[in-house]
């Protein structure tokens, strides 16, 4: 029997949308338990990474906006706050918005795209040196340009080929949980007390190469042009490089093809001059050349930082021997600003002069370089020069 045109193009349609089956979401769904669970029998490490940046990454309006924000959002005349989302066009108001992103540097805000069911961004980000509103330009939906690295247990579920834009996503929890860094951790709850260890990623027993590796998944600019976001653009981020998957914590992310590395490919040289949004990625001057090293020019950017430095390439130490994502157990949250005495107690090497602020995040406002120079730049103002976050609840 022959089919009708109309027929044929709906079938075409389902073969462009249709990702993973219902088989493999369920496999997906059951593989990532959420942090909750880890709880049970994690409670101190829990709760420590309960206070962490990690665990706030995404936070509800109410909870999350800043005050300053909340209060200067139609008030200031002079410098306005946000009115429409980026993607759309469409006019929101400070009620309108669901989430908030970030508190340490700058926060920016999530409101619905009707259009895709997904989240946007508004056009404006609260700089918290300055305390004033910045132009902020993101054009693409937050969920397929950005959430692989807010959230744990990301994936595309559907992929529309020849249009190259992602259809459908999803993830297992908001924030970056326990799974991020550990692993699926269902195998790890069932299995016998004899096996546990065997079915949980430990960053603790890997080699720094490999433990710095897991934290440079998210702390490194990437541009992925295998998969798209909603509105058809490359990637900032990496989902994994299978449809209806996700990445797991230990998988060697840095031999995905599809993806430009700048500073992690051959043909990708930290000396490159890069264009578009890698334009400045790196501080390429006298300076840097006459160091060997080149320091950060973005955010993000640790991870790129950090393998030009001596301590990564001598094998020693890895991110986590200056930072823990969480503690318990006996052992004390690490404070990375001390963590320079603990090999130099004589004070030669510090924080404030060989980890100056090189990476921008917002107007005026840097982030510390992870190369860790001998003969160190200028610094620009960084978190220091800021107190904590003040939220509005």
């Amino acid at each position: 029997m022959k089919k009708s045109s109309a027929a044929v193009m709906v079938m075409a349609m389902f073969a462009l949308t249709v990702a993973a089956s219902p088989a493999a979401a369920a496999i997906n769904k059951q593989e990532f338990v959420g942090s909750e669970k880890c709880k049970s029998c994690h409670a101190e490490e829990y709760k420590s990474w309960k206070g962490t940046f990690h665990a706030k990454m995404l936070q509800p309006r109410k909870s999350g906006i800043l005050k300053d924000a909340a209060e200067k959002w139609t008030t200031d005349g002079a410098n306005p706050g946000p009115t429409k989302g980026n993607v759309t066009g469409a006019p929101f108001k400070l009620d309108d918005v669901q989430y908030v992103v970030g508190s340490k540097w700058k926060q920016r805000y999530l409101v619905k795209n009707d259009q895709t069911g997904n989240l946007q961004f508004m056009d404006k980000q609260f700089n918290r040196l300055s305390s004033k509103w910045e132009n902020y330009g993101q054009k693409n939906d937050w969920n397929t340009q950005c959430a692989t690295c807010h959230t744990t247990g990301y994936r595309i579920t559907a992929y529309d080929d020849k249009a190259k834009k992602t259809l459908k996503s999803e993830y297992a929890e908001l924030n970056v949980g326990c799974e991020a860094c550990h692993g699926p951790g269902a195998k790890h709850i069932s299995a016998k007390k004899a096996d546990k260890k065997k079915t949980i990623f430990n960053p603790a027993n890997v080699d720094v190469q490999a433990q710095t590796k897991v934290c440079g998944y998210c702390h490194s600019r990437v541009e992925t042009e295998k998969w798209h976001t909603a509105q058809g653009n490359p990637r900032e981020d990496m989902p994994a490089p299978v449809l209806g998957e996700s990445y797991k914590a230990g998988e060697d992310w840095t031999k995905w093809e599809g993806v430009i590395m700048p500073g992690l490919q051959p043909d990708q040289p930290f000396t490159k001059e890069y264009s578009g949004d890698f334009k400045g990625m790196f501080k390429v001057d006298e300076h840097s050349k006459a160091n060997g090293i080149y320091e950060e020019g973005k955010h993000h950017q640790q991870y790129q930082g950090f393998i030009q430095s001596v301590h990564f390439k001598n094998g020693k130490m890895s991110c986590i021997t200056c930072h823990s994502p969480h503690a318990g157990k006996g052992k004390l949250k690490k404070v990375p600003a001390a963590a320079c005495k603990t090999c130099h107690p004589n004070g030669e090497y510090t924080v404030e002069k060989h980890m100056p602020n090189t990476g921008q995040t917002a107007g005026g406002l840097f982030v510390r370089t992870h190369t860790f120079g001998k003969n160190p730049r200028p610094s620009g103002k960084g978190a220091a020069d800021m107190g904590p976050p003040n939220y509005y609840e």
